[in-house]
């Protein structure tokens, strides 16, 4: 008899094969370029995590054409990439203002896809081996050790962020992210992910635990008012995590943990807030809850998004349309409040998005911490360590923008994917339709990071040379970079960068940098920062009939509102320099533009809607200009001048 024909082997798991491993070292360098080159968040800081992008996501299409097996995210994981991946995408992707501000958002959507993905392919084994909590570890304590040897040595330098030279923002004790809050956000995950994958598995004493623990602690070194609500968070949910694992199929010892659990966390919020400002005032938990200031900025962005609630404004256009309400180089780059950010960009329509994948997230999460108690069954541990940062970082986003930060996104976005299969009893392998949709989604996704890392190469490059931000080299690095880029908000600080500097730019120079403001708008029109920035070269050029012209239409108080610092501030400014300029020739026209001065100036000394109004040095300005301009006034008056109003037109 001949032999018979041998049956076609099974294709392999792509976490078993060469390629697979290849494929998870270089999504964890990915990973790592995130949290240590690109924790701003600023578009051309992605080039070599898009770099490492392109080559994993060309490598899963590789896998996949050569019939490798992978993993189904299962429903909720389709679910949350075509309903929320793919109207965030498009969102992003047609917004009003494209070229830079809604390519860094198209960077975050593809961040969060991407980690997505990789979370559930995670959550679909047994976490045994899984690379997640060493990685975790490593990234905290780079960020602990880093954060510690700035503080001994009191040093400035990032090593590994010198694009803060290139934007002046180098501050003491920055860390990996460059920013308190976001290094005592990332310790506080990082520590309580590993507590709670220690207390989910079987050995649950060990390096990880107390890694984890070491971690917190430095969270509170960071100064930062997030490391204690973190904290109630993150120990609440461990303990919650323990019991479940412990006390398996004990029901009242369940019920009671519970109850307790709720107990402590309200019990300690509400006797922290009537310690900090008074629990029985609305106003101050209002505050609190809001991290103080970022009062203001919610408030602005749900009024804002109540003037196109269906599908908002446009991806970021709260960091544009929120110019009009803030004046100087400073201007706010996002809410501090994910939910009110995303109302504003995205409308109530993708807000209501968001929170429904989050509540399917959450739930999922929570259906791994119930699994705990099976004692038949041990669940994957990653499944209830990302439920316990998935719930963290739910929380903190009410008072910060640490999903407008691709490390922080990534960490979440990592998180859901878990839950999505970690809470599954058995995972299927997707089949073929499944299989090409992913395949064409990363092949999509690969071509767009390779555009990122071609449109950040000449900022990133110009960026490579860290100076101290009172350098004189500093002005010529960011010159360079907003003449190779003319990404708008490079242009802009460069503007305002040359016509606040000494000596003042000859009309070569500033003639050059109109140049660049009028390509930049081209790019991104409707950028209100850039009209404030060329309303200055307008004013240092003597073209004063050109500036007002262009700023009036920004104080007409049925715009937004007619307290407006940022505008009112430039145009009063722009009208006592021409009136001063203009008196001994048009004394009539100076007086009128005098007194116009001056009663904006009078007015907003009472109205100013942020931290202009607040601050010391600024009142004082404004007061000593507010005494020039009435000074004029009386001059002029004295002499017989009879306000003409001909210069409006």
């Amino acid at each position: 008899m001949p032999d018979p024909i041998p049956s076609k082997s099974p294709a392999p798991r792509i976490a078993e094969t060469t390629a697979g491993k290849v494929l998870t070292a270089l999504l964890a360098l990915f990973y790592l370029s995130l949290a240590t080159t690109a924790a701003g968040g600023e578009w051309h800081t992605l080039f070599l995590p898009a770099c490492l992008l392109a080559a994993a996501l060309l490598l899963f299409c590789f896998c996949i054409i050569r019939g490798d097996k992978i993993p189904s995210p299962g429903l909720a994981g389709w679910l949350a990439l075509g309903l929320g991946g793919g109207y965030f995408f498009l969102r992003a992707w047609l917004s009003p203002w494209f070229y830079y501000e809604s390519v860094a958002d198209l960077g975050l959507i593809t961040t969060a896809m991407v980690m997505f993905m990789a979370g559930a392919y995670a959550g679909a084994g047994d976490g045994k081996k899984s690379i997640l909590p060493l990685l975790a570890a490593f990234l905290g304590l780079l960020n602990a050790l880093l954060w510690g040897y700035q503080n001994v040595t009191g040093t400035e330098a990032s090593w590994f962020r010198p694009d803060y030279s290139l934007f002046g923002t180098e501050l003491r004790n920055i860390g990996l992210f460059g920013y308190k809050n976001f290094s005592a956000h990332f310790l506080s995950i990082t520590g309580f992910f590993l507590c709670a994958y220690s207390m989910a598995s079987a050995r649950k004493w060990g390096a990880a635990l107390f890694t984890g623990l070491a971690l917190i602690l430095v969270s509170f070194t960071c100064s930062s008012r997030s490391a204690f609500p973190n904290a109630l968070a993150g120990v609440t949910l461990c303990f919650f995590i323990y019991t479940s694992s412990v006390f398996r199929n004990n029901r009242k010892f369940y019920a009671a943990a519970i109850l307790f659990i709720l107990l402590l966390f309200f019990g300690a919020a509400y006797a922290v807030l009537d310690l900090a400002n008074g629990a029985g005032k609305l106003g101050s938990l209002l505050d609190i809850f809001s991290f103080g200031s970022r009062l203001d900025l919610s408030k602005l962005a749900w009024a804002l998004a109540d003037q196109a609630p269906w599908t908002g404004h446009g991806s970021r256009m709260f960091t544009n349309l929120s110019t009009e309400f803030f004046s100087g180089a400073s201007l706010p780059n996002f809410a501090h409040h994910e939910y009110a950010q995303a109302a504003c960009d995205y409308g109530y329509a993708g807000l209501g998005l968001m929170l429904a994948l989050l509540a399917l997230f959450l739930f999922s999460g929570f259906r791994s911490v119930l699994k705990l108690a099976d004692g038949h069954q041990r669940t994957n541990p990653l499944g209830p360590a990302a439920f316990c940062v998935l719930c963290i970082a739910a929380f903190h986003a009410y008072g910060e923008f640490i999903w407008h930060n691709p490390a922080l996104l990534g960490a979440s976005a990592l998180c859901c994917g878990i839950t999505c299969t970690a809470s599954l009893s058995r995972v299927k392998a997707s089949r073929r339709a499944g299989r090409w949709v992913q395949a064409s989604a990363a092949l999509l996704l690969a071509v767009l990071a390779l555009c990122f890392a071609f449109l950040a190469f000449p900022v990133w490059k110009a960026s490579l040379h860290a100076a101290p931000p009172s350098s004189d080299g500093r002005l010529p690095m960011l010159e360079e970079a907003a003449s190779a880029s003319l990404d708008p908000d490079l242009v802009r600080r460069s503007i305002l960068h040359a016509t606040g500097s000494s000596p003042a730019p000859d009309q070569a120079r500033l003639r050059e940098l109109e140049r660049q403001e009028e390509e930049a708008e081209l790019l991104s029109p409707g950028n209100h920062g850039m009209v404030a920035a060329k309303s200055l070269l307008y004013i240092h050029q003597g073209r004063y009939t050109e500036a007002e012209q262009m700023l009036r239409p920004y104080l007409d108080p049925g715009r937004f509102d007619d307290r407006m610092f940022a505008w009112t501030t430039i145009y009063t400014n722009m009208l006592y320099s021409w009136s001063a300029i203009s008196a001994s020739r048009s004394p009539g026209q100076a007086l009128s533009m005098a007194l116009t001065a001056q009663e904006i100036m009078s007015a907003q000394t009472d109205q100013w809607l942020f931290y202009g109004a607040l601050d010391p040095e600024v009142r004082k300005e404004h007061d000593l200009r507010l005494s020039e301009l009435k000074m004029l006034i009386l001059t002029l008056q004295s002499r017989g001048a009879v306000p003409d109003s001909s210069w409006r037109k």
